[in-house]
């Protein structure tokens, strides 16, 4: 993870490698907010995602989520851990609303952090995938175009997939893909059924396709069509 030199003092310094997750760029600075909105309560599943993207971007992901646990007081990486345990505490605390920054502020390890706002505030109850599942039901093409209208389900799609922690994920290979398949003809279902008349006629060319078309596919024919 690093090599050790030795100082004109005699002192040893620790040296991580830059692809280590201990090592600390020049543009790694603390107080930096790493979302552009604060989160204040609502929403958690998308600000958790912008997070992860971020600390993973700096190669410090591993200090929220346990794959790097604190090396022994009397070690050499010791300092240098702390050091970037302190530096993703600030960018957590600085990505929250103050209310929320100070319920965890005295929090000594950045993983902890994560676990309490995980906690608190990501067990989403069955209201909120309802609540997502009314919204896709109730979503139609209506006075927009099938660019718009396919952008306003995936933006659904993938909240609602947030939200379930997807099980497909935890399945063997075999029943994970039966699982997204499936899933992939729902959406294709659920877009098709929300066109506008005008496109009746493209979608039951559509449904009689055989195999059916991937979603991908079904949404290039139809923007074609609309083109024209």
């Amino acid at each position: 993870m690093g090599s050790t030199n030795v100082n004109v003092s005699g002192t040893r310094e620790f040296n991580p490698k830059p692809s280590s997750p201990l090592f600390v760029q020049s543009l790694d600075v603390p107080g930096v907010s790493l979302v552009p909105v604060p989160f204040s309560g609502t929403n958690f599943g998308g600000w958790k995602r912008i997070i992860i993207v971020s600390l993973t971007a700096r190669n410090k992901i591993a200090f929220v989520d346990g794959s790097l646990p604190k090396p022994p007081d009397n070690s050499i990486e010791s300092n240098q851990w702390d050091r970037c345990n302190n530096m993703v505490i600030s960018w957590l605390t600085s990505s929250l609303s103050p209310d929320i920054a100070d319920n965890v502020q005295y929090s000594e390890i950045a993983e902890e952090i994560w676990r309490q706002l995980n906690k608190k505030y990501g067990t989403v109850g069955e209201t909120k995938a309802f609540k997502i599942n009314k919204e896709l039901a109730s979503t139609c093409q209506g006075s927009i175009d099938i660019a718009s209208y396919f952008n306003k389900l995936k933006k659904l799609w993938d909240e609602l997939r947030v939200v379930r922690k997807n099980h497909g994920n935890h399945c063997t290979y075999s029943a994970k893909e039966g699982i997204l398949k499936e899933e992939e003809e729902d959406r294709l279902h659920q877009f098709l059924m929300g066109l506008n008349e005008v496109y009746v006629g493209v979608r039951s060319n559509l449904l009689m396709m055989q195999p059916p078309p991937t979603l991908d596919s079904a949404y290039n024919i139809l923007l074609q069509d609309e083109r024209q």
